[in-house]
C-alpha cells in the first residue's frame, strides 16, 4: 500500500480519528452491559416515579458516553434534562446551575431576571424556585424533570441527602423529577451509607470491562464508524494481546489503537499485527511507572 498523504487516515482509509477520546456518541458501543443499562436507565425515567436511578463502572468503562446517548435519546417534547458533569459542587450550588440550565435551554416560562434569582447560599429561595420550574414542567407543559449527577462519587454525604428530598417534591402520587447517578464504584458504598437515600435508589447497574469478543466487536464498530469498509484492520493475535493488557476497558483500548494506528503507518504496515500492539504497550507501561 502506498502513502497518499502524510496521514495516517487517509493511509487506512478513514475519514475521522476511531479511537481519540472526543465524546462522540455516534461510536457508542452496545455491548450486552451498555445495552442493559441504557435499557434500564430509559425505563425508570420513561417511569417517572421511581425516584433516582444509579450507573456505576470503573474509570474508563463509558459511563458518560452512555449518559450521553441517555440524553439523546430522551425526548425534548416529554423530558426538561439538567446535567451536572461534575458533582463536586455542594447543594446550594448544584440547584443554583440547574436552574440557571433550565432557563437557558427552556422556554420563557422559566424566564427569571436577575433580581428573581436567589443567590447562590439561598438555599430555601433557590428550593422554591426550583419547585415552581418542576411544576410548571409538569402541569403545564405535560413533561417529566430529569437530573442526571456525572461523577456523583464525588458528592457529599450531605449533598446526596439533600438531593434525596427534591425526590419529595409530588403531586397527586406523582413525582416531579428522576435523579440518575453516574460515578465511580465507591458511589454504591456512599449511598449505602445513607439508608433513607439508598431505600428510594430503584434501580442500580454497575458497567463490567468488555470481554474478549465484545473488545474485538469494539474495536471493528470504532473503525467502521470512523470510515473503514468491514473494521477488519487488526489481526487475530493484535486483539488477543490488546484484550491481555486492557483487560477490555474502552479508555485503555482507545489509548492502545490510537498510537498503533500511528505506529503502523509510520511502518508502512496495511494492518495492526501483534508486534505492532506489544510495542506501543510496553511503551505504555514504561511511561506509568
Amino acid at each position: 500500500m502506498d502513502k497518499v498523504d502524510n496521514n495516517y487516515l487517509s493511509y487506512f482509509h478513514l475519514h475521522t480519528p476511531p479511537f481519540d477520546e472526543a465524546r462522540d456518541t455516534t461510536f457508542f458501543f452496545e455491548s450486552d452491559d451498555h445495552l442493559e443499562a441504557l435499557e434500564r436507565l430509559e425505563y425508570i425515567v420513561n417511569d417517572g416515579n421511581m425516584n433516582f436511578g444509579l450507573l456505576t463502572g470503573e474509570v474508563g468503562s463509558g459511563k458518560t458516553l452512555l449518559r450521553m446517548v441517555l440524553e439523546k435519546r430522551l425526548a425534548k417534547n416529554r423530558f426538561e434534562i439538567a446535567v451536572m458533569e461534575n458533582s463536586f459542587f455542594p447543594f446550594e450550588d448544584i440547584v443554583y446551575e440547574v436552574i440557571t440550565q433550565i432557563q437557558n435551554a427552556s422556554s420563557q416560562h422559566f424566564f427569571l431576571s436577575e433580581s428573581e434569582l436567589p443567590p447562590r447560599g439561598d438555599k430555601y429561595g433557590l428550593i422554591r424556585t426550583l419547585k415552581k420550574i418542576m411544576e410548571i414542567i409538569h402541569f403545564q407543559e405535560n413533561r417529566h424533570f430529569v437530573l442526571i449527577m456525572d461523577e456523583a462519587q464525588h458528592l457529599d454525604t450531605r449533598d446526596l441527602d439533600e438531593l434525596k428530598n427534591l425526590t419529595n417534591i409530588s403531586s397527586d402520587g406523582e413525582n416531579l423529577v428522576t435523579i440518575v447517578l453516574v460515578g465511580q464504584p465507591e458511589l454504591r458504598e456512599k449511598i449505602r451509607s445513607l439508608k433513607q437515600v439508598d431505600q428510594r435508589v430503584s434501580l442500580r447497574f454497575h458497567l463490567n470491562n468488555l470481554h474478549y469478543e465484545d473488545t474485538k466487536r469494539y474495536v471493528q464498530h470504532r473503525l467502521k464508524v470512523a470510515g473503514h469498509e468491514d473494521g477488519n484492520l487488526a489481526s487475530a493475535e493484535a486483539l488477543e494481546v490488546l484484550f491481555r493488557y486492557t483487560l477490555g476497558v474502552p479508555r485503555e483500548i482507545n489509548r492502545a489503537c490510537k498510537l498503533a494506528l500511528e505506529h503502523a503507518f509510520a511502518l508502512d504496515r496495511e494492518r495492526l499485527e501483534a508486534d505492532v500492539i506489544k510495542t506501543v504497550l510496553e511503551d505504555l507501561e514504561r511511561h506509568r511507572l
